[in-house]
């Protein structure tokens, strides 16, 4: 490229396209499982009073998680082992969590990227790289009136 104008060979990216740019940063990635953390507690503390697992400040309504990771995460990416599994394993001990590392990670859009491609395959939308998504699964029973 120039300073006016970018050039894209070989990826299928045609004038007009909307693509975005990756840098994969590990220390921005571990900066980001705070939010994680924070986000997990967030289901935790939303936990409902009817809960089967638990009982009071420890009642929890998520029976398993799963994590869908790219490749390129890991232990060679964070300098550690279960950087991306930490935050689920830390807010839920004890609870099943079963994961893979992907070659993308399909994920639902934020409703502004959405606005940003109405054009696009709707695949262009929904695939990230370098990222981590947390599936979390949890149960409320029915309510039960006497």
């Amino acid at each position: 490229g120039d300073e006016e104008y970018l050039y894209v060979d070989g990826m299928g990216i045609k004038t007009g396209d909307i693509f975005q740019f990756y840098y994969s940063d590990p220390n921005v990635a571990l900066a980001s499982l705070t939010n994680v953390r924070d986000a997990l507690n967030k289901v935790k503390l939303e936990r409902n009073s009817r809960s089967f697992e638990g009982d009071g400040d420890n009642a929890t309504n998520v029976f398993g998680g799963i994590i869908f990771a790219c490749y390129g995460r890991g232990e060679s990416f964070f300098g550690r082992p279960n950087a991306d599994s930490s935050p689920f394993l830390e807010t839920f001990p004890g609870v099943p969590l079963g994961g893979v590392f992907c070659g993308g990670e399909m994920v639902r859009p934020s409703t502004n990227l959405i606005g940003l491609c109405p054009d696009a395959k709707p695949i262009s939308c929904f695939l990230h790289v370098y990222s981590t998504v947390y599936l979390v699964m949890s149960y409320d029973p029915p309510s039960v009136e006497y």
